[in-house]
């Protein structure tokens, strides 16, 4: 009895040995995993001016644990994320757009051309761009950091952005989280320490802190505004040091897995976002590196991620003073535009969990006390429509747009990473354009050539109606059968053969024919397809796919 036990469990290990190798060499042939090396550095910290900006000459790879993606990047000399060959002088005939944002105009989850920056410039060229009735060039300058604020964009422009020469400024505002950066209390809370340049509002006036930016004055800075954290009902980000991490045994083993296996790099992401509690354990014991879930169990059962709070029901009094701070720099920016004479045009871009109720609703149960207060995920977007509208700057809601056409079928975003995807950069570009040439308060173009309209998703629906008509194919054939031939004699035959079936099964374990098993369950699963499909009327149809 005992070597028979042996024996099936050495038959089991060389089996799951066996599906691990299998799993192994499939992710590495089909590219499924990230790979070992870590991703590039593109970031020059500190940056005197913006905390951070883009480093010039960096370039690299870029990829997220998920592996959405996987692209290589270059900045420029001019510290952008734009053709080496961009200069301050702007060519002859050229209409220069200088686009500021933050991560979604950085964009390094698609390549340089598919941006929607790039991808409006494409369209208005194609389409014959016209300025005042004379033919021009579009060329598009993408001035988006990662991370960056409406305060950092005012401060580029205002030492670096202008040198460009720009004919038109474009503003892509993203409210998911420029509310937040735009307010040092909130970003020092989010974060942990003061770390670019910021402005405080008293009155109606901007006073500029830590500016230029060194890392050590800004110390003072964090500690009086921690000091404001209670008076504004602020609950900050807990952060542990490395003195209070614990000794993780398996963090040798972790790491090693980390640089040989790619099914460990595959299943390391999504074992986080299926089992975040399973998952910190495992960092616990160091076979993963700690990540988010481990930061929030550190919070406790009554965290709620700052960034979340712009869309409170009702906000906060640090949430207020983070909508007036931001409506405050539109008003200097469109005021710096005017300085500059262009024309400044603001373009709203929606979070995905404003459009998507299903990763809204993984939200919420990720963070069980957001459940006891009410949300309105069009907060954000309102409080942004409402500062432009004071500032007197145009704006493009995207919403409406990319509402209908995820309704379509159509991926705008990255699931995991929360970025567009290279059909939401042209979702955005067309919708740009279209509005830039056409819409009365904000034209500042013509075209001589129709822009093209948004194609439908035919693919994705035609598939959709596909599946659904073969599932409803099969339930029809499959209630015909019943009727036509009674309950009960359907019921029998699909007993008895099914019974053929476990008969089969029962006999290889009594033999103990282990090495067999498997390939018997998997020619039971489609035998039992075929059973049932044989019971209805569409049987020979579906015989001839097997």
């Amino acid at each position: 009895m005992i070597r028979r036990l042996l024996t099936l469990g050495l038959l089991l290990g060389v089996y799951a040995l066996l599906t691990l190798a299998a799993l192994e060499i499939g992710l590495r042939v089909f590219r499924l995993a990230p790979p070992a090396e870590p991703t590039g550095f593109f970031w020059r910290v500190p940056d005197p001016v913006t905390g951070w900006s883009l480093q010039p000459h960096a370039e690299g790879r870029w990829f997220n644990p998920m592996y959405e993606y996987d692209q290589y990047i270059r900045i420029n000399s001019l510290g952008l994320r734009n053709p080496s060959e961009l200069d301050y002088k702007k060519p002859e005939g050229a209409y220069r757009i200088l686009l500021l944002g933050d991560s979604f105009v950085e964009a390094m989850q698609v390549a340089y051309p598919e941006t929607f920056g790039q991808r409006m410039a494409q369209m208005l060229n194609e389409a014959g761009a016209l300025r005042a009735g004379e033919p021009v060039h579009i060329e598009v300058v993408s001035a988006g950091v990662g991370g960056w604020g409406t305060d950092q964009q005012l401060l580029w422009l205002q030492h670096e952005g202008y040198k460009y020469d720009p004919d038109l400024i474009v503003l892509a505002f993203f409210a998911g989280n420029d509310f937040m950066n735009n307010y040092m209390p909130l970003e020092l809370a989010n974060v942990g320490a003061v770390r670019k340049p910021w402005f405080e509002l008293r009155g109606d006036e901007l006073y500029l802190h830590d500016f230029p930016f060194d890392p050590d004055a800004a110390r003072e800075s964090r500690n009086r505004l921690r000091a404001m954290f209670d008076t504004l009902g602020i609950q900050p980000t807990v952060f542990r040091s490395a003195e209070e991490q614990s000794v993780k045994p398996l963090a040798g083993l972790g790491d090693w897995l980390r640089r040989h296996s790619a099914l460990y790099r595959y299943l390391d992401p999504r074992i986080r976002r299926a089992a975040p509690t399973f998952a910190a354990r495992l960092a616990d014991a160091g076979l993963i590196e700690a990540g988010q879930e481990s930061s929030d169990r550190v919070q406790g059962p009554d965290y709620i991620p700052i960034a979340y709070g712009v869309y409170a029901s009702s906000p906060s009094p640090a949430w207020e003073e983070a909508f007036r701070t931001t409506a405050a720099l539109l008003w200097a920016l469109q005021r710096e535009a005017e300085r500059l004479n262009v024309p400044l045009r603001g373009v709203l871009v929606p979070a995905s969990e404003e459009l998507d109720t299903d990763k809204w609703r993984r939200i919420l149960q990720s963070y069980p006390a957001m459940q006891a207060q009410s949300w309105r995920t069009e907060q954000a977007g309102e409080q942004a429509k409402v500062a432009f509208a004071a500032a007197g700057i145009p704006l493009l809601d995207l919403t409406p747009l990319f509402r209908e056409q995820m309704a379509q079928g159509k991926r705008l975003y990255l699931r995991d990473d929360g970025h567009f995807t290279s059909e939401g950069h042209v979702v955005a570009a067309h919708a740009l354009s279209h509005w830039l040439t056409s819409d009365p308060d904000a034209a500042v173009l013509s075209v001589q050539r129709p822009l093209p309209a948004l194609p439908r998703a035919w693919g994705h629906l035609l598939w959709r109606f596909f599946i659904w008509a073969i599932v409803a194919l099969l339930a029809i054939s499959l209630l015909w059968s019943i009727y036509k031939n009674g309950l009960r004699t359907w019921l029998r035959t699909v007993g008895l053969n099914l019974g053929t079936a476990g008969e089969l099964l029962v006999f290889f374990v009594r033999r103990q024919n282990f090495v067999l098993l498997p390939l018997a369950l998997v020619l039971l699963i489609f035998g039992g397809l075929l059973i049932v499909a044989q019971a209805s009327v569409v049987g020979p149809f579906i015989y001839t796919l097997f």
